[in-house]
């Protein structure tokens, strides 16, 4: 399970934000923001849903605990482990996916 630090540096590296931009779009301190990249700290609940709200995911996912990072990835992992079913739910499913990926993959 990542820690919130290994979150926090992944997340503002695969946005190509550099610590200043976060801190300074979040108005931390940067005395605060260091504690919590190398882990000395951890924010409390309101400011991890600051962060988590900034990088467009979910608090869980912010703190380690989910390993998806919002609803919609969520859902999605959800309709992807029922497609396979031979059911109507997997029906329902597949075509839902396929919907999906025409809109958002184009």
């Amino acid at each position: 399970m990542e820690s919130f630090s290994e979150r926090l540096i992944h997340l503002r590296h695969s946005n190509n934000l550099s610590r200043k931009q976060v801190r300074e779009s979040l108005n931390f301190k940067e005395s605060t923001y260091n504690r919590w990249e190398n882990g000395s700290r951890v924010p409390d609940n309101e400011t991890i849903v600051e962060f988590a709200n900034f990088f467009k995911v979910s608090p869980m996912y912010m703190l380690g605990i989910s390993h998806l990072r919002n609803g919609e990835e969520y859902l999605l992992d959800v309709l992807e482990n029922i497609e396979s079913e031979d059911t109507i739910e997997g029906t329902k499913a597949k075509f839902a996916l396929e919907e999906y990926r025409k809109e958002f993959t184009a």
